[in-house]
C-alpha cells in the first residue's frame, strides 16, 4: 500500500491535509483528512504523524479504514 499526503490551501482560508492511497485517488474517500489548519507547517505536521501511525497500524494489522468524506481529527 503507498499512501501519499496531499495538502492544499483550503477555499474558506487555512489548510487542508489528506491521506490517500494511489489505487483510489477520490478525494472524498481518504484514510485521514483535517481542514482548516492555520498554517502550512501545522498540517505538514499533522499529517506526517498521521502517516507514521497509519503505518504502523498497516504493519500490524490490516488497510485502516477511509474517512469516507468525513473530518477526522
Amino acid at each position: 500500500m503507498n499512501l501519499r499526503i496531499h495538502i492544499h490551501q483550503a477555499f474558506t482560508g487555512g489548510w487542508c491535509a489528506d491521506i490517500d492511497d494511489d489505487h483510489d485517488r477520490q478525494p472524498d474517500d481518504p484514510y485521514w483528512c483535517v481542514d482548516q489548519w492555520p498554517t502550512l507547517q501545522d498540517a505538514i505536521t499533522a499529517a506526517c504523524v498521521q502517516l507514521a501511525d497509519l503505518k504502523a497500524s498497516v504493519q500490524r494489522t490490516q488497510p485502516p479504514p477511509r474517512v469516507s468524506g468525513q473530518s477526522a481529527a
